[in-house]
């Protein structure tokens, strides 16, 4: 084990779940990116399917941008949905949870994350950007929610417990926040006097709303009217 590792797992057993500044030395990205905490990869229940991160597996890319606009490159990266964090597994039970005080932005695969306050009930979480333009803004919340197992009347055996995703949308025009569905009329009728072009655009280019890439370019058409 090198010694950039070696250090890691002292620094682990002696402060984990404590926040800490961490210098390493190596390739591990918390050497990049200073501040965060250690937590115990506990996974979930034996007796729940699923888990709370967003990815299914570790083996992710991406890059955080701070404040001074510094791109971090991180390899393994995932959202753990429960703490509302992004975290990186540095060992088989060890991740290390950034401080996102620090944070502008994160890139998750194709997928841009920022955080925002005060959207409706959700006080202050990571969104995924999925398009924007001037005043206009059109977000994703992702979040997990616990199925209980149903038991079968036949074979009188119960189902495992679920985790299954969670998705929200809102759409956010200057100062006004409207959580949303991705059909047409309810998308539409957020562009006043311009729906009816919008609804138009959808139709003539077969458009479908559930597929998020065509957001942007939605929001560029919108732009030029």
């Amino acid at each position: 084990m090198n010694f950039s590792k070696l250090l890691l797992l002292c620094l682990f057993t002696t402060l984990s779940y404590a926040q800490y500044d961490v210098t390493t030395v190596g390739n591990d990205p918390t050497s990049l990116y200073t501040t965060g905490m250690w937590v115990i990869d506990k996974g979930t229940s034996n007796t729940i399917e699923g888990s709370y991160y967003l990815s299914t597996n570790w083996y992710s890319k991406g890059y955080l941008t701070d404040n001074d606009g510094k791109v971090i490159p991180v390899s393994g990266l995932n959202y753990d949905t429960k703490a509302d964090a992004f975290v990186v597994k540095v060992e088989i039970d060890s991740i290390f949870m950034f401080n996102d005080l620090g944070i502008k932005e994160v890139h998750l695969n194709n997928k841009k994350f920022k955080k925002f306050k005060n959207i409706k009930d959700i006080k202050h979480s990571y969104f995924e950007v999925l398009a924007y333009s001037n005043d206009i803004k059109i977000l994703k919340h992702h979040g997990k929610q616990l199925i209980k197992g149903i038991k079968n009347p036949m074979t009188q055996i119960t189902a495992p417990d679920k985790l299954v995703d969670v998705k929200r949308f809102f759409f956010i025009n200057g100062d006004k926040i409207t959580e949303t569905k991705l059909t047409k009329n309810q998308f539409c009728k957020f562009f006043d006097s311009k729906s009816k072009l919008i609804r138009a655009y959808i139709s003539e280019n077969n458009i479908s709303l559930k597929d998020e890439k065509y957001l942007q370019k939605i929001l560029n058409y919108h732009n030029t009217l």
